[in-house]
């Protein structure tokens, strides 16, 4: 990691904002559970990635406290980054609209990074963790990737392709991540 990243941390707070970005591409009966449960967060910024059922709807009645943004190009990298440009918290912790992420654990990934990590990272893999929508394929794609990424940057990832992470917001201009608007 580098220095500029490192001396930034040095006045992160102990019980920092949590921004919660979640992309979404028709998932309205999903939303309806999820949703209530990020009501207790600084901020939750909703992506939507023009979705055909309600998903706009359900999140305007459900929660109208969360942040509504249109996505901007296709891809969940670039619902990704819509959302991190509306952040305000000192964490973003990215989370699916599908439920497939437990919201409990939120406060988790937010106290590994209070405790001093610039990063947290959610894994299937572990004893508690698993997915009723990795397929046979899907799985063996994703260990492959996550040992090949293991192998070229000496890491320790059990699951590279889950989205649930969480990272302090000042790190975003380190990622240099593009744009999220064409131009």
């Amino acid at each position: 990691m580098s220095r500029g990243v490192l001396e930034m941390g040095e006045h992160r707070p102990q019980q920092p904002r949590v921004t919660v970005v979640v992309p979404a591409y028709n998932e309205a009966r999903n939303l309806e559970i999820v949703l209530p449960r990020l009501r207790a967060y600084h901020q939750v910024v909703i992506v939507d990635g023009g979705s055909s059922d309600d998903t706009v709807s359900t999140v305007r009645r459900v929660a109208p406290w969360a942040e509504l943004v249109d996505q901007t190009r296709k891809g969940k990298g670039n619902a990704l980054v819509c959302g991190f440009a509306r952040a305000t918290g000192d964490v973003i912790v990215m989370f699916d609209a599908d439920g497939s992420a437990d919201w409990r654990e939120i406060d988790e990934f937010v106290q590994a990074l209070a405790d001093g990590a610039d990063f947290a990272k959610g894994s299937r893999a572990l004893r508690a963790g698993g997915s009723d929508d990795l397929t046979v394929f899907r799985g063996l794609g994703n260990r492959g990737l996550t040992m090949l990424t293991n192998l070229m940057f000496r890491a320790r990832f059990t699951d590279l392709c889950y989205g649930y992470n969480a990272f302090w917001r000042d790190v975003l201009p380190k990622l240099e991540l593009p744009r999220h608007r064409a131009g």
